[in-house]
């Protein structure tokens, strides 16, 4: 062997009772260096694949991984919900808040938006805090200054920021990483302030929409009222009506008062006819009866004849009539919709409540060095056994 020690001066031959000569054959132990040398000759690929990488691991994630400090805060939406007052017992529950999933969920898309990027970077110089010299080189954004791009720190800050909701309780948890501890808390500020914006943002819309739609309809029943209104007063104006039916009564009264008075003309006739045939009151009755019949004929032709009667235009006036009170009553129902939309609008404000205020870290969490380095060397070792049988399959399969 090549690792043999050298021979100490207690080495030597020793003499023996009857001249003989012992020869001593121990020898020193090699040192631990030597055999871990001689053992790495021997091991080529374990060292390679399992003790030289354990070995850079340690060194990074002991020694030179940067401290990362994590900020969190919880949070929930909220509308205001109204009871239902259907039953005597429900009447004494008070209106109460139900949570909104779907607008958290709508905060969480905001959050990892590039808008809400845009802005904080814009306000903390996410380049400079990410970027900074202080971070190592493997966490660091853009570390070598090739690609400091927006979509490189969006993909960047995908990696630091996450949003997760809870599908039960619809409580909202955002976690922000940074590697000092007041630009983690600045960036979840910054982002539950946008967060906060973003749902006023929504409240105003919502109420503009709401509003504008139910105004427009009250402006559009209100000029269909007047319209109606006012096609009506022409009508009138056009044919000198006030109010047909009222006019057709009266009409009519005349009507009957003149065949009443036919009727006593004609008992008139009657009795000259049996009990004075000669008289010249006869052909005087007779001619007022006649004027009193073309009177009634003329009379009923202006309730119920042609175009031009009283039946004809109340037709016309029912219909312009009808028109306008069905515009009145549209308009009644467009402002009771506008009253309704303003309790609505109200009713649905939503509201971002903070259950848990983002906090300062005091402490880095991550990295969690220990579990780092021996998940890396429990993976190398896993992955040098799998080669290792490999390559022993390899050689029986070539032998």
């Amino acid at each position: 062997m090549n690792d043999i020690a050298k021979i100490t001066k207690s080495d030597v031959n020793v003499p023996l009772p009857g001249g003989k000569r012992k020869k001593n054959r121990s020898r020193v132990s090699p040192s631990f260096l030597q055999k871990m040398i001689a053992y790495a000759r021997g091991h080529k690929l374990f060292m390679v694949m399992v003790v030289v990488p354990s070995a850079l691991s340690v060194l990074y994630f002991g020694l030179i991984e940067s401290d990362i400090y994590v900020s969190e805060c919880r949070f929930v939406v909220r509308q205001p919900e109204r009871k239902n007052l259907s039953s005597l017992g429900s009447l004494l529950q008070n209106i109460g808040i139900s949570s909104v999933r779907e607008e958290a969920f709508t905060v969480r898309e905001y959050v990892l938006s590039r808008d809400a990027l845009k802005i904080i970077d814009e306000n903390l110089n996410l380049r400079k805090a990410f970027g900074s010299s202080k971070v190592d080189i493997i966490n660091r954004f853009d570390p070598l200054g090739i690609d400091d791009s927006f979509e490189a720190l969006y993909k960047y800050f995908l990696g630091q920021v996450t949003v997760d909701v809870d599908l039960t309780s619809s409580i909202a948890t955002l976690t922000a990483k940074a590697y000092a501890p007041n630009d983690a808390f600045n960036i979840n500020e910054g982002l539950l302030f946008m967060s906060e914006g973003l749902i006023n943002k929504l409240n105003d819309r919502a109420r503009k929409d709401m509003l504008s739609i139910a105004l427009k309809d009250v402006e559009d029943a209100e000029a269909e009222a007047k319209n109606r209104a006012m096609a009506l007063s022409i009508y009138q104006d056009k044919e000198i009506l006030f109010d047909p039916a009222q006019q057709s009564t009266m009409q009519l009264q005349q009507v009957d008062r003149l065949q009443t008075e036919l009727i006593a003309v004609r008992g008139q006739i009657a009795q000259y006819r049996e009990f004075a045939a000669a008289s010249s009151q006869i052909r005087a009755l007779e001619k007022r009866a006649s004027e009193l019949r073309k009177e009634i004929n003329a009379e009923m032709a202006k309730v119920a004849g042609g175009s031009e009667s009283m039946s004809q235009k109340l037709i016309e006036y029912e219909r312009l009539k009808l028109d306008r009170e069905f515009s009145e009553q549209k308009l009644a129902a467009a402002l009771t919709s506008l009253e309704q939309a303003r309790a609505e609008v109200q009713r649905q404000q939503l509201y971002l409540e903070r259950i848990v205020m983002p906090n300062t870290p005091d402490s880095a969490i991550y990295p969690r060095r220990f579990l780092n380095i021996l998940a890396a060397f429990g993976m190398l070792f896993i992955v040098y056994g799998v080669v290792k049988i490999l390559l022993i399959g390899v050689l029986e399969h070539h032998e």
